[in-house]
């Protein structure tokens, strides 16, 4: 079986230096690098690299340890997912760790998967407990699904796959790509969302995940996001072309042998307008009215990235109460997996579903109050909030969630700058989390 990891899931090394350019152990790295930029000018897409000449940069394992980016927010490691599925496979050399240069695009990746695959496949099969008729099970995070699909659906790769479980991959794409874009032109921005438009802006991999379903509201219409309005945005249109031709293919695609994971609950954009190079979210997606040509607006909510319809993958999937850099590390997710790899099914889970919603903003600074807020159906009481060091996991707060306005809310202020991860816990289930970055105050003036 072969994990891949979502974008931004793979540590990055120099090709010739062997410098860590992303995935670093230390938390206080991103800090430093979205406040300064430096360190990001290496993870840039240079012209050759989008021409086909990549090297230059080598993906070499799965993140170890939480990584932080402005807007896309925090990205847990996937050291739980994959020792979970060693202890259930019949040997460890069964797993591959897939990891992959996320800056580039989706249809690269995959070819390069299809080569990865194609030898693991032949390994396993000569192993010693391995078998002659052997297939493989691809579990993915995030992107990776989308590097999936087009393994199995267009490079042909099918045939020697049994299954497809794909954890929080945006089949249909994702309204923050297109916020990402935007972040930093028009009213000033802090620099790190600044940083990571200019970052995100030479990427194949990120245009990969532009929304393809309609969703910008244009008048009275809605519409699709189409390459004229990416380039408006400050991205790039031969990319955002190419980007829709991806999703074409995929769309194409059938969904047999596909068991998708969905994080719900939580507040996600779904939909968008573009004025002025700029795109304005909304938390509502638009849906076909009673009457036709009528519209209607839902909040059908997400992971927080992903929309929940864009993550279904045209099946029907098991829902999570869990934010999308944590999705794959869950624990409920994982035995998800574990349960399909060993075709043992769990059953129903003990206790209701969980409907846990965190809002937390993914930058603050310190000394000034960062508000989280909590939605729930479950007894109020029951909710409990903690704050921790993303580097240590110290503790660091236990703020006591008060009943505002039909929600649950708090405001808790860090004194320290670094990245931390704040968890909700209601009655059952794990509890779900957010990485957030607190940068130090700007120096004053005069």
């Amino acid at each position: 079986m072969i994990v891949l990891p979502g974008i931004m899931g793979s540590e990055l090394v120099d090709a010739t230096s062997g410098k860590t350019l992303w995935g670093l152990a230390d938390p206080g790295w991103y800090l430093r690098a979205w406040t300064s930029g430096s360190s990001l000018d290496a993870l840039r897409v240079t012209d050759e690299e989008r021409a086909g000449s990549a090297g230059r940069i080598k993906a070499t394992r799965l993140l170890q340890f939480p990584a932080f980016a402005p807007v896309l927010r925090g990205f847990e490691p996937y050291t739980a997912l994959v020792r979970s599925i060693r202890r259930v496979v019949l040997d460890p050399a069964a797993v591959l760790s897939f990891a992959y240069d996320w800056r580039l695009s989706t249809a690269h990746n995959a070819r390069i998967l299809a080569d990865a695959a194609e030898n693991h496949l032949r390994m396993w099969r000569a192993h010693p407990r391995g078998s002659a008729g052997a297939k493989l099970v691809l579990v993915a995070h995030s992107m990776g699904g989308l590097v999936a699909r087009y393994f199995t659906g267009v490079l042909g790769g099918d045939s020697e796959v049994r299954t497809t479980v794909t954890l929080g991959t945006p089949f249909r794409g994702a309204v923050k790509a297109a916020l990402i874009l935007s972040s930093g032109r028009g009213s000033p921005v802090p620099l790190p969302r600044s940083l990571l438009r200019r970052l995100c802006a030479t990427m194949p991999g990120l245009h990969d995940l532009l929304p393809s379903y309609r969703c910008v509201l244009d008048g009275t219409r809605v519409r699709r996001l189409i390459p004229s309005d990416v380039t408006a945005l400050g991205g790039d249109e031969e990319l955002a072309e190419d980007a829709a031709r991806l999703h074409d293919q995929l769309t194409a695609v059938s969904v047999d042998r596909l068991r998708t994971v969905v994080g719900v609950g939580q507040p996600t954009m779904q939909s968008l307008t573009v004025e002025g190079g700029a795109v304005t979210p909304q938390l509502w997606a638009y849906q076909p009215g009673l009457e036709p040509g009528q519209m209607r607006f839902a909040d059908r909510g997400g992971d927080e990235t992903v929309y929940r319809e864009s993550a279904a993958g045209g099946v029907e999937p098991l829902y999570l109460a869990q934010s999308h850099g944590a999705l794959a590390s869950t624990s409920e997710a994982v035995s998800h997996v574990c349960g399909v790899l060993t075709e043992e099914p769990l059953g129903p889970w003990l206790g209701a579903p969980s409907s846990l919603g965190l809002h937390v903003p993914d930058m603050a600074t310190v000394g000034e109050p960062i508000e989280i807020v909590a939605s729930s159906d479950e007894d109020f009481a029951a909710v409990t909030c903690r704050v921790t060091d993303a580097r240590s996991g110290a503790p660091i707060a236990y703020p006591m969630l008060t009943s505002r306005d039909g929600t649950l809310k708090v405001r808790l202020t860090v004194d320290q700058p670094g990245v931390y991860r704040v968890a909700l816990k209601g009655e059952a289930f794990s509890p779900v989390t957010q990485l957030v970055m607190v940068t130090p105050r700007a120096p004053e003036v005069g």
